[in-house]
């Protein structure tokens, strides 16, 4: 089960079993994505470099197939990401093996 894989059956099971707490939440981030004036491929991008940042393997997977969805290109994505690594340090690099991964799945 790759990481997009495990990151939907996560999120099934909090629709299953968060009550209310779960689908509120999701309301909320899609509002900020609806209202932002930022399109859909940046805040993709954009949250590239926050889940690296985050270190959340299953976020980088998602986020990085959510930007390419949006049109961005494996060098945006690249960059989205080396820009978390200039901000975070050494241990950012070590989560570049899932951009890597996602990235040679999804253009190569």
């Amino acid at each position: 089960m790759d990481a997009a894989e495990k990151a939907a059956t996560t999120l099934a099971k909090m629709q299953e079993r968060a009550g209310n707490v779960f689908p509120k939440y999701l309301e909320f981030t899609k509002e900020i994505s609806q209202f932002s004036s930022i399109d859909h491929k940046t805040q993709e991008l954009i949250h590239v470099a926050c889940s690296m940042m985050s270190q959340c393997e299953m976020c980088i997977s998602l986020h990085i197939q959510g930007a390419a969805s949006n049109g961005a290109t494996k060098e945006e994505i690249m960059q989205a990401a080396m820009l978390a690594i200039s901000m975070g340090g050494s241990p950012k690099v070590m989560y570049m093996k899932y951009v890597f991964d996602e990235l040679e799945d999804l253009f190569d």
